[in-house]
């Protein structure tokens, strides 16, 4: 008898989502019976979703328990943070013995009730699966049992990013990420003045995404004057990158830097705070460099490291794609994950 799965994450574009469709999508090719469930809302184009509102939580947690007793799964993987705590509670309250599968995709902040509720739902829960082993380790200080946790570093596929590369005159460096307190956009703006201001060299900086904390970056690159060098966009990885000398990720805490796989895939160099997630991904001036946490004088030294020293950055690219290549494939990743669904 085929496995039914319920596939349950929020409905918000997210690289949990991306990650949860692909596990999907394969596992419907192995064939399973695979329903995809939405927390909250449908915010993408996909159409073959279901979706379970969550206005006052206690009406998501009523009705998912409702859709569980009606569609009998096997197996439940549940992707997210509040996600995951709330549909282990409907799983409670449907009473069924379900194989619950909770995937952790970043380095979550649990308040001290969330942790509880973590704890007290991890009996529902058969197996956790982290990104990293920062996830892990994280995950792990919540009181859960640490036996049922695995690491499965997320995959990319690596064919998608064989991009061409645009010629430009002027030396450029980006980053593409959201405007939020947990990334970093700031620091990396600040680098860029010091060596504009300082260093008098010739660079230009794109900084790709939306997001709560992107008007305070406008506002500081307006009020420094920054304009002709430093440009905000909003769009898709895949159009920034052939643009880019370097990729920088400028951030305070990742579960899987997953974006730095996607720009050594497009064979550029890497710059990374050193923070848990990136320090899964690079090994500091082997597959990309790694900058102190918030020091924007260290980040400038590591981008001229690269402008200056062309045999250097050929070297961290050859190396980026060979690790990418090599451990964070996204065949290697699904691979993975049937043999723990499994």
């Amino acid at each position: 008898m085929t496995k039914k799965f319920l596939n349950i994450v929020s409905g918000t574009p997210s690289g949990a989502l991306n990650i949860s469709m692909a596990i999907s999508n394969y596992l419907k090719k192995q064939g399973y019976n695979v329903i995809d469930v939405f927390r909250k809302y449908n915010k993408t184009e996909l159409t073959d979703v279901i979706v379970i509102k969550d206005k006052f939580t206690l009406d998501y947690i009523w009705s998912l328990a409702k859709f569980i007793q009606t569609t009998h799964p096997d197996i439940i993987l549940v992707h997210g943070y509040s996600t995951h705590i709330w549909t282990k509670l409907a799983l409670a309250y449907a009473k069924m013995d379900v194989k619950l599968i909770h995937v952790e995709h970043n380095i979550e902040k649990y308040t001290a009730f969330r942790s509880y509720l973590t704890r007290k739902m991890d009996k529902y829960t058969a197996k956790y699966i982290c990104v990293s082993q920062g996830v892990a380790t994280n995950l792990a200080k919540q009181g859960i049992n640490k036996d049922k946790i695995e690491v499965i570093y997320n995959g990319i596929d690596i064919d998608k990013f064989n991009l061409p590369k645009i010629p430009h005159k002027i030396f450029t460096v980006g980053m593409v990420a959201r405007f939020s307190k947990q990334k970093d956009q700031l620091t990396l703006i600040k680098a860029i003045e010091y060596l504009l201001k300082e260093k008098n060299i010739p660079i230009k900086l794109i900084l790709m995404g939306a997001g709560k904390t992107k008007e305070k970056c406008i506002s500081y690159v307006r009020e420094r004057q920054l304009a002709n060098n430093i440009s905000f966009t909003e769009g898709k990885f895949a159009d920034l990158i052939g643009h880019l000398d370097i990729f920088i990720l400028s951030t305070h805490y990742e579960g899987l830097a997953l974006v730095l796989c996607e720009a050594m895939a497009a064979k550029t160099p890497v710059i990374a705070s050193n923070v848990n997630g990136t320090d899964a991904v690079i090994d500091d001036k082997y597959n990309g460099l790694l900058f102190t946490e918030g020091n924007y004088q260290e980040l400038s030294d590591c981008i001229l490291n690269v402008k200056n020293n062309k045999s250097f950055s050929d070297q961290l690219v050859s190396n980026g794609y060979s690790v990418v290549n090599n451990n964070f494939s996204l065949a290697k990743m699904l691979k993975l994950y049937l043999k723990n669904i499994e």
